[in-house]
Parts: structure tokens; sequence; C-alpha cells
């Protein structure tokens, strides 16, 4: 496999490249005013012999060795003479070069910018970045230097071009990956204080609820205030998950929620001439998977699917299957490992691939979009393969797309439990420290542990926290802390604490899992880390667990 180069080793090749190119004009300035021999070229216009005489030799040796390409044109723009390295660059044989117009090998725009150019700044010459049309009709980034030469009595010139495409691209790279990086820093800022925001407004409206009678105006209202807050809170979790700032939580998970999920998210945003078919016959259907990232997966498919059907409309069709892949009986991907899986199937009657997009649509940054990264479908392939799944895809032009995401069944086929209907769990009469820079938070979480029986000591300083503790070490069973906070964050916090007294169990609160996962916090001796926001039920958990485990030690 060809190694691929750096963007440091473009670079000095573009140097070096542009110092022969200096060599170069020397050579045809010494050319054009030495006596000389004769140059055949072999042009569209038959044999044309130039008078070259003792400079022929080298000049011949210089253009055929050169690791950039060089050609000589005629003043309307005919290619006289090509050396290998251009022909290879047009990804042509030289016969078939030598002849044709640059305005054939260059897109319009780019032709009438370099001709103009060219005439206009004679004797001198000029340079540029111009877009050059392979004869498959692709296209390349070259930098293109022109000088006009006269050999004998034909004004023409000499054209020396550099491929940049791959330097281009690798800068493309860069920028994008520079581009993530930040999103994914503002994803963690945003999420900190989304999910604070989110927590105060679920949590108050649970406490409203529970003072308000089931049948009535005002709780359906609410209830359906409180379902939105949660949504807010899994829109947070697919924001993190793109800029890989979560944990991952696998679990049997029931495709048909998923699709559930995606679809209620995706009908406001899609045109009105997409129709949705949704084929989910029962819940039956249960992979092993992070419910995030599969809400992620599917998502980029369903919007890749819409893309492809924006401009005539059409149908995204959504189903699932399932199938057993025996020894050497997979279906549509041959390294398939034998087992039973969940098929997961997005199809739509779009515009379709071609086959050499087919083969591109899951390498990074790859796209044919105008807008967007080209990360949609990497990121999917890369999600799949890490759940030891597989995704195939089928598409012709003008017929439309499949794509096939293949994941191991899961073997649990019981009733998944809905735990919002689960009864909470029971209270106690510990003594808890709490702390959290934000005061709504600290007075939500205060009045739900009050509830539960605890007797809370809260504040909004990670220091003041520390001093409470000192002041009274053995006073209390349990410190719940937030992690982001000045002066002190909940790391240093718990650090600090279990300096004082080892045996403190502590339980930290944070809003994106990237600052501190479960191991680090094991080793920190921390007890358990629990995502932002919390709902009543996860706190009356968490709480209720770790000060249980404490008491069995």
């Amino acid at each position: 496999m060809k190694k691929k180069r750096t963007y440091e080793e473009i670079e000095t090749e573009l140097r070096a490249a542009q110092a022969r190119l200096e060599e170069v004009e020397e050579t045809l300035r010494a050319i054009t005013h030495n006596e000389v021999d004769a140059l055949v070229v072999d042009g569209s216009q038959g044999l044309q012999v130039f008078t070259l005489q003792n400079a022929d030799q080298p000049y011949r040796i210089l253009m055929e060795t050169m690791t950039e390409g060089a050609l000589t044109v005629a003043a309307d723009g005919t290619i006289l003479y090509c050396n290998r390295r251009f022909a290879e660059m047009l990804r042509a044989p030289l016969n078939k070069i030598i002849g044709l117009s640059l305005q054939e090998i260059m897109p319009s725009e780019d032709w009438q910018a370099f001709h103009a150019l060219l005439h206009a700044s004679e004797p001198k010459g000029c340079r540029g970045e111009y877009r050059l049309v392979t004869l498959g009709g692709g296209e390349i980034t070259a930098y293109v230097s022109a000088r006009p030469v006269r050999l004998e009595d034909v004004e023409s010139f000499c054209i020396v071009a550099t491929d940049l495409t791959e330097q281009r691209r690798l800068e493309q790279t860069v920028r994008q990956s520079q581009k993530l990086e930040a999103l994914g820093t503002l994803a963690g800022g945003i999420a900190h204080d989304f999910n604070n925001i989110l927590a105060s407004i679920m949590g108050f409206t649970e406490m409203a609820l529970e003072d308000l009678a089931s049948d009535s105006r005002e709780y359906g209202r609410l209830g359906l205030a409180l379902k939105g807050a949660y949504r807010g809170r899994d829109l947070v979790k697919q924001i993190l998950a793109f800029s890989r700032q979560s944990e991952q939580d696998r679990k049997p998970l029931a495709l048909t929620r998923t699709i559930d999920e995606v679809l209620r998210l995706l009908r406001p945003a899609l045109p009105s001439t997409i129709e949705i078919i949704s084929k989910n016959p029962t819940d039956d259907y249960r992979a092993f998977a992070d419910p995030v990232q599969l809400n992620q997966v599917l998502t980029n498919l369903c919007t890749n699917a819409a893309h492809a059907m924006r401009e005539k409309g059409g149908v995204l069709e959504i189903g699932i299957s399932s199938t057993i892949v025996r020894e050497g009986n997979s279906p549509s991907v041959p390294e398939m490992t034998p087992g039973e899986y969940v098929v997961l199937e997005v199809s739509d009657t779009g515009c379709g691939m071609e086959p050499e997009t087919l083969e591109r649509i899951f390498d990074p940054f790859f796209t044919t979009k105008s807008e967007g990264t080209g990360l949609g479908l990497s990121v999917s392939y890369g999600i799949v393969k890490d759940h030891r799944g597989y995704i195939a895809v089928e598409s012709e032009p003008g017929k439309g797309s499949t794509f096939q995401v293949y994941l191991p069944r899961s073997k649990n086929t019981g009733t998944i439990r809905n735990n919002k209907d689960a009864p909470l769990a029971a209270g106690g009469n510990e003594r808890i420290l709490m702390v959290d820079d934000e005061d709504m938070l600290v007075e939500l979480n205060q009045q739900r542990l009050a509830k539960l029986g605890y007797k809370v000591v809260a504040t909004t300083s990670s220091t003041d926290a520390l001093h409470i503790f000192r002041q009274e070490p053995d006073g209390f069973d349990l410190v719940i802390t937030d992690q982001t906070m000045p002066n002190l964050t909940g790391t240093e916090l718990a650090a600090e604490l279990l300096n004082v007294r080892a045996s403190i169990p502590i339980l930290l609160c944070t809003g994106h899992s990237d600052k501190v996962s479960q191991e680090r916090a094991r080793e920190a001796g921390i007890k358990a880390v629990l995502i932002k926001p919390l709902d009543k039920r996860e706190m009356a958990e968490a709480v209720r667990r770790v000060l249980d485990a404490e008491k069995k030690d």
C-alpha cells in the first residue's frame, strides 16, 4: 500500500518544484537566445519543426525527468508539446493530449481567467492556482506557471504545472478536523449549561405534578412540558455522541423505539414531497446496542436519503427484519461473521449513486453535498463496526439507494422494563452534603432528597463544602458534588474530602462523561458518576444504591 504523504512532505516537495521551475525558465530563456537545432513536435497540425540545436538534448532530458507537468502551447492555447508527467496528471497517453486546446482541459471559468491573465501579463508571464480536467472527467488542482517564449517565429508559452490535489485535500482534512475539535469543545460547553437548565425544568415540573390530581388539565399540560424536557435531554446526548463526549451504554434495544424516536425528530424537518413509510412489525427485533449511537446512525441514513430526494421528492422507507448468516452464506457482506442478525433497512427513491461514488461513501470527509462535513456515513460506519455489525449498500443512478445495517441480535427477548413506571427507590434518614454551583439545582435536589427523608446540607461553593466537611468529617454519610465548578472541580474536591476521611462515599454529577469516566472516578475513590440532567428516580436510586453498598462494606 502506498504510504500517505504528510502535509510537511508535500510542502517541501512544492518548494523544490518551484525551485526546479526557475531552472526550467532559465533553460528556456537560454533556448530562445542560443543557436539551436530543431525540436520536432507531433501536434494537431502534423509534424512541426522548431530550431533548438545545442539546447535540444538538455531541454528534453530536463522535461522528461521533471516531477512537474511541463507543456508548450501556441498563442491560441493549442498544446504543442507535453512531458510524461503532465500526461500522468491528466490520466491520459501523450498522443491524446498533444493537439488539444487548454480550453478543453480547464473548466470554463478557470480558462477565461487564465487566458486573460496570460495575455495581459506578457512578457513576464503569470502564475496561479487553477483546476485541470482529466480526460476521464475528474478534476485536479494545479499550481500553474506560464511564461511566453519565441521559438523561431512561433509565439508560444511554456507552462509548468504542479499537482496540488493531494495537498489541498490534506489541508481540507486538517481544517475539517479542527472544525470538529472546536465543535466538540462547543458541544461540551453547551451540554453543561443546557443540562443544568433542563435539570431544573425537569425537576420542578416533576414536583409540581406530584401536587396535582392526575386527571386535572394542569397535570396533562405539565406532563407534556416534562416530555419536551426529556426530548431535549436526548438531543444533548446525540450532540455529545457526535462529538464523542459520551460513554457507550449498550443494552438490549428494541429497534422499533429507535425508529419512532428518529422519525419524531425528522418528520417536521423533511419536505412534504417526501413520503415516509415505516415497517416496524414487532418489538422482538432487538440488538445489543447503544441507543444514542444507533439513533445517530439511523438519523444519518435518513438524512442522506432525504438529501437524495430533495429535488423531486420520493419515498423514504424504513424496515426491520432478521436473518441468520451461515458460513459462506453472507447475504451482502462477504466477510460477515456467521450468526443471527437484526437488519435495519433504509431505502429511498432518490437520484442513486454512480459506482465511483458508491466506492467512497464511507470515506471520511467525502461528500457530494455542497454543505456538510462529509462525516455522516463514515461516522455511521464506524459506530456499526464498533458494535460488531456491518453496513451494506445497493444503489443505481436514477433508481435510489438501499442501506442495510446488520447488528448482532440480542438473546434477551423478555419484556423491556419501563423504569418510569417502576416504584420510586426507598428513601432514608442519612445526612448528605451536596454542592453544585447552580443554585437552582441545589434547591431542586435539596427538596427532592428531603422529600425522601434525607437530611441535606447544601452549598453552591466547593471551597465552602470542603470547609463544612472539615468541621464535621464524621457527620455526613454521603457527599454529592458537581464536576464543573470554580475553585475546586468535583474530582479535586473529592480528593480533598478523601484526604480528610478516606471512607466517605462520594457521588459525582457531570454534564458530559468525557471529563470523568466511571473507571477514572473509581480510581479517584468516587463511588459513582451520574450524567446530568437527572430525574427524581435516577437520583433516588443512585443515592440509595451507594448508601446501601457502604453499609454492606
